[in-house]
């Protein structure tokens, strides 16, 4: 089978996702790894990796099963351009492709091309959006409203998503068949299991000793919900509960950190740390005791920082829309988002840390679950056999929809 994917050490969570599948896959059939250019090659367990040009060069590839791991930045513009060249079977990690559709026209200054994105995904209307954005009248809120993902899906064998929500915001053609495959927790967890909390916290210049830690994890965007938190941990600092909260991941420059902690008035209890390695990954995992989701709006993804977490056995506080909302309320706490998300989340986070056993018992019970029931063998299982139910005519295809994996009660 062919593979079209970033892989590491590209700053992705896709890249990720694709190499911790590729030893579960190599184990069902040949895999070949297309990266976009020759200064992507790595080793891969599993998995021999070319690039997009020596792809094209050999012609042997080409009829094999393709999956294409499709996801809504820059790193997956070669994954994007063979979709639409090739049918395969796409694994759409971003039902939202309007940013990257706009890194590939736009950002170029191609104001045509974007336009006729737009149009074959929604016709005179969209076309005309298009062409009013470019005179100046846009709104950021259409990235999320017209996810223009329609012009890759429709070309497609069948597509799979994470999650029932991502699979309610497919704008798809009929005969394309839809499943569902949950996020697996990475085989990396188990790995740290002998890391203990206090080591995690000295490795990471963290005080030591029972203060709470919280954790904001991932890209730091204005999606996110840094503002959020911040405020969520002023009103826990002014009630007396205080607890720190370390915000760790590379920055988009959409939001500025040291600011936004200095005018929340909780600057000594806030550490930023930044881009981490994958060591200081997991040692954030041990050393917290629970993660923030807060991101909003919700582009339909699923996190994957959320499925280590719970495989960690940290459980974590979400908004109660999304993929999020699908996990069971014991592993997941949810808070409604209002007008003042902060008080909800500040309320959230006062109830699960008032109750720290059984908040640990919280995160063991989500520990065993996801790691019994959502393995890379099991996401596997579900990738290959659409791999070998779609891969007749397009025309021959019944459209279907299922969830691939268990769901909990």
């Amino acid at each position: 089978m062919v593979v079209f994917s970033p892989l590491p050490p590209t700053r992705s969570g896709i890249a990720d996702y694709t190499a911790e599948l590729l030893p579960a896959l190599g184990r069902k059939a040949p895999v070949t790894v297309v990266v976009a250019s020759e200064r992507d090659l790595r080793l891969a367990e599993g998995a021999e990796v070319v690039s997009e040009v020596e792809y094209r060069r050999r012609s042997a590839l080409h009829g094999l099963p393709h999956l294409y791991q499709l996801g809504n930045n820059k790193h997956h513009a070669h994954v994007y351009r063979a979709a639409l060249r090739r049918p395969g079977v796409v694994l759409l990690h971003d039902p939202v492709l309007h940013h990257l559709v706009e890194e590939l026209t736009l950002n170029r200054g191609d104001w045509a091309g974007y336009e006729t994105v737009m149009a074959e995904n929604y016709g005179p209307a969209g076309r005309r959006l298009a062409r009013l954005r470019r005179v100046g009248v846009f709104s950021p809120w259409q990235r999320y409203l017209l996810p223009l993902h329609r012009h890759v899906l429709d070309r497609s064998r069948g597509v799979l998503v994470h999650s029932r929500f991502a699979a309610s915001r497919l704008e798809v053609a009929s005969d394309v068949p839809v499943r569902v495959v949950p996020h697996h927790v990475s085989p990396a967890v188990s790995a740290h299991d002998g890391l203990d909390r206090a080591a995690a916290r000295a490795r990471l210049g963290l005080p030591d000793g029972d203060e709470p830690v919280l954790l904001l994890l991932g890209f730091v965007t204005r999606a996110k919900g840094l503002d959020v938190a911040l405020r969520a941990l002023a009103r826990l600092k002014y009630e007396g509960a205080a607890c720190r909260l370390v915000v760790a991941g590379a920055e988009d420059g959409s939001v500025d950190v040291a600011r936004s902690v200095a005018e929340a008035g909780v600057r000594d209890l806030v550490h930023v740390l930044g881009w981490a390695s994958e060591a200081d990954f997991f040692a954030l995992l041990r050393a917290a005791d629970l993660l923030l989701l807060l991101r909003f709006p919700s582009a339909g993804e699923s996190s994957g920082v959320l499925a280590r977490a719970l495989g960690m056995g940290l459980p974590a506080l979400a908004y109660d829309v999304g993929s999020a909302a699908e996990y069971p309320d014991r592993f997941v706490e949810k808070v409604a988002f209002g007008a003042d998300p902060a008080d909800a989340v500040a309320a959230g986070i006062n109830r699960l840390l008032g109750d720290r056993a059984g908040l640990r018992a919280r995160g063991a019970e989500a520990r065993d679950a996801l790691r019994r029931d959502r393995s890379p063998d099991a996401s596997v299982d579900h990738i290959t056999a659409a791999l070998r139910d779609w891969q007749q005519p397009k025309c021959c295809i019944q459209a279907t929809y299922s969830l691939s994996h268990r769901t909990w009660s």
